[in-house]
Order: structure tokens, then C-alpha cells, then sequence
């Protein structure tokens, strides 16, 4: 499936959470590292068939990837480049929750592509965590959506202007 060679198609109901002030203060305390990942074109070979799912063992965790991970990253790779979802968005897709959405990607070991667990944001367009770190990886997963296009201000929020252009939720 080719979602970027696609024109996407985005919610226009779509209206951030009022921003959380845990969220200013937790970005206010992150280090940002000396080197930043921003590679958002690696690709890594995703198993497709439920053969090859069952085989798969995640070199992040070595354990075996669940059923409820493939099924949140199914639904992550459906995010068009230059797009962002909310953890929230996906868990209502899945009829689930935002932290078990939140603890399935932090797990990835598929990103950046073919699953972009870069592009889920919190309710509020903050960034979030990234590969289960709060405190300096957010700045990888900031300085790959910036190469994507999108905008943050100064306290790792998506800017308001691109909160209601830039969401995606059409799942399928």
C-alpha cells in the first residue's frame, strides 16, 4: 500500500485538546542530544503474510511482535508523509486505547518506514514521546516531522495552523 503516492484525505472536524501545561514542562526538561536522527527514508522489510508475522522476531524487544501491534501498525502506515494522527484517533479506529496505541509504538521496530510512528501526536498536537523515551528521542521524532513539513512552536506543540490541515484519521 502506497499512501504517499495518494492524495490524502483529512478529517475537517478535527480540534486539538486544549493544550496540557504537563506537556509544556515535560518539553521544558528534555535534553536535546548532541547528534539528531532525522531519517525519515529507511525502509525495513515488514512482514505482510501471517506466516511471516508468526516468525518474526523484533530485534528491539526479541520477543515476537503481538497481533494488537501489527494490528496499531497496520493502521500507522496508512499516515501520508507530511501528515500527523493522534494516538487517540488510532485507538478509536481500533476500538482500544491511546496508551496501549502509545506502548504498541514505542515498541516499533519498523520506523521510520514502513510504519511512522513519528507522525502520532498527542491529543493536544504535542509530540509525545518517541521509541519510549520522553526526555531526548522526542527531538528525533520532532526533527523528522519538520523534514516532513510540519511546524512546531517552541514548547514541542504542532503549530495551530497546521492542527486542522494536517490531521489525518481515514483509516481503512
Amino acid at each position: 500500500m502506497d499512501k504517499a503516492a495518494t492524495t490524502p484525505v483529512h478529517s475537517q472536524n478535527f480540534k486539538a485538546r486544549a493544550r496540557s501545561a504537563a506537556h509544556s514542562r515535560l518539553f521544558a526538561k528534555a535534553v536535546v542530544p548532541q547528534v539528531v536522527d532525522d531519517d525519515i527514508e529507511t525502509t525495513i522489510d515488514y512482514p505482510e503474510t501471517a506466516s511471516q508475522r508468526q516468525a518474526y522476531l523484533s530485534p528491539k524487544t526479541n520477543r515476537r511482535v503481538t497481533e494488537f501491534q501489527y494490528r496499531v501498525y497496520d493502521v500507522c502506515r496508512q499516515v501520508p508523509l507530511g501528515y500527523y494522527t493522534t494516538y487517540k484517533a488510532i485507538s478509536d479506529h481500533l476500538r482500544s486505547g491511546p496508551r496501549a496505541v502509545g506502548n504498541a509504538l514505542s515498541k516499533n521496530p519498523f520506523c521510520p518506514l514502513p510504519i511512522p510512528c513519528h507522525r502520532v501526536l498527542t491529543s493536544d498536537c504535542y509530540i509525545g514521546g518517541f521509541s519510549g523515551d520522553t526526555k531526548s528521542k522526542i527531538f528525533f521524532k520532532k526533527a523528522k516531522l519538520e523534514k516532513e513539513g510540519l511546524e512546531f512552536d517552541d514548547s514541542g506543540f504542532l503549530s495551530e495552523t497546521m492542527q486542522q490541515s494536517r490531521f489525518f484519521n481515514e483509516f481503512q
